[in-house]
């Protein structure tokens, strides 16, 4: 990275590299709350409307012709009503973005899911639901799991639909172009409420796997690209692991029991999780045409909160990349503690590092770590899940004095190497996501699209990046007028 980039990023109005670029974007900075860091901005509520279409403002580079698509992106965004705070990052209602792409305009808009969560603490102005850390309002009626779904984590698109999902309840439906909420998705009447997890998985081909994760029985979902229900069927994984992500190759679905258990799951459910590192980091490898036909692995303990992807060699070994962290963690920045805009350094010290996990024909597993310690997100090239590859990218750059990360990595495993850009203090990197280049013949013919919040500016930027020139800087973004909320996960479609 250059100087007058350096310079152009930390100036915070992105308009230009070396010179090459006119005036600053003329914008309406948000400062922070009274009282709070300016990095408290990324964990205020959003409006209580979401965000009406609104055209992005293209403040640096030239659009790629080929890029042309919608970025949606998921996370909590009603963290405060009058005085009192959410207890916990992950409790916060869900509001869905949309950032539509084309002809090199960029257009954002924002819907909260309209769950019945939502609805009743709208209207009552303050928090009931019980949660993952909330422990609730006795008053609030509890029926099913959807009854406090924050559908708030991540989103899917299966045959034009739009998915908000959660961990513990259903799949919400929204229509892909207006962001309104349809309800929940039932993808047969017998598995009406059974959770669908965050991280369902997608073949190159558009069929999809996911999990059912509550205790010991895990559900696993087969769904045709269609949108149709395939399959689905249960496994035993011994314990009640704390599962927010898995994995899986053209053949087999990876399932990793960590051992992090919480035997109860009474609110909040946070409070019950023992580590149990006894148990170690165990993976439970599932035939895809027979979820009958088992075998397990075993590694040391580690608890994680996301993988890249998995793949078969010739002779059988399986191999995939996951951030894996020496003891449980809630994240930087998922505690309660930001949301009310304090910060305490050592309270992430436990950093993740991304490793590959090589599973032998039999045997026990091995982790390889690489040097990247402080990366979260990481993602693959859609069009090479379940099959060999080398390339991942993801969230780097641990900021020392506030909470989230100021740079996206792409790792090579093939050669060990590493391609960083460090956008600097002036910002909070989320999620990148590949995007294939018409024509493309290998992971790095892509581009790499993702959302970054500027402290300095007060606003949210959609940055893009050649996947195989990643330590250039990007090569555009767009700037709104204003920002929304730090999120969780994203897809493109």
């Amino acid at each position: 990275m250059d100087l007058s980039r350096r310079h152009f990023l930390e100036a915070g109005c992105g308009v230009g590299l070396a010179g090459s670029l006119g005036a600053c974007v003329s914008a309406s900075p948000i400062p922070a709350a009274p009282g709070m860091p300016d990095w408290h901005l990324g964990y205020r509520s959003a409006p209580a409307g979401g965000f009406d279409p609104a055209p992005m403002t293209l403040a640096f580079g030239k659009v790629p012709a080929d890029l042309k698509g919608s970025l949606y992106r998921n996370g909590p965004a009603q963290m405060q009503y009058g005085d009192e705070y959410a207890s916990h990052w992950f409790d916060g209602d869900g509001l869905i973005h949309r950032i539509a792409i084309e002809d090199g305009r960029a257009v954002h808009q924002a819907r909260f899911a309209d769950t019945k969560k939502r609805r009743e603490e709208q209207a009552a102005g303050k928090f009931l639901a019980p949660g993952f850390g909330t422990l609730g309002d006795e008053s609030f009626s509890v029926e099913g799991p959807d009854d406090v779904n924050a559908a708030n984590t991540s989103v899917l698109v299966v045959n034009g639909e739009l998915l908000a999902l959660w961990e513990a309840g259903s799949a919400f439906a929204m229509d892909a172009a207006t962001l309104e909420t349809r309800g929940p998705k039932t993808w047969r009447d017998d598995l009406k409420g059974m959770p669908f997890l965050a991280h369902p998985k997608v073949e190159p081909d558009g069929r999809v796997w996911n999990l059912a994760v509550g205790g010991e029985r895990v559900g696993i979902y087969r769904i045709a690209k269609s949108g149709q229900l395939e399959d689905f069927g249960m496994v035993n994984i011994g314990r009640a692991a704390y599962i927010h992500d898995w994995t899986m190759t053209d053949r087999h679905l990876i399932i990793l029991v960590q051992p992090w258990v919480n035997e109860n799951l009474r609110p909040p459910v946070v409070a019950g999780f023992e580590w149990q590192p006894e148990h170690g980091l165990q993976m439970l490898i599932v035939d895809k045409d027979d979820f009958s036909n088992q075998r397990w692995a075993q590694a040391p303990a580690r608890m994680f909160f996301h993988t890249g992807s998995a793949w078969e060699e010739s002779d059988g070994t399986i191999k995939f990349d996951v951030v894996l962290y020496k003891r449980p963690i809630l994240g930087v920045g998922g505690g309660a503690a930001e949301i009310r805009g304090e910060w305490n350094a050592a309270a992430g010290d436990e950093h993740g590092v991304l490793t590959q996990v090589v599973i032998p024909p039999k045997g026990d597993a091995s982790l390889v770590e690489s040097a990247i310690v402080g990366g979260e997100f990481p993602q693959v090239h859609p069009q090479y899940r379940g099959q060999q590859r080398h390339l991942t990218v993801l969230t780097t750059g641990v900021a020392a004095n506030r909470p989230g990360t100021t740079a996206i990595t792409m790792h090579d495993w093939a050669s060990g190497d590493r391609a960083t850009f460090d956008f600097g203090a002036t910002r909070m990197v989320e999620e990148f996501l590949f995007v294939p280049k018409s024509g493309g013949s290998s992971e790095a013919d892509a581009w790499l699209i993702g959302t970054v919040l500027n402290l300095k500016a007060g606003t949210s930027e959609v940055c893009v990046f050649d996947a195989a020139h990643v330590s250039d800087g990007p090569v555009c973004i767009w700037q709104a007028d204003y920002s929304w909320p730090l999120g969780f996960h994203g897809t493109w479609a």
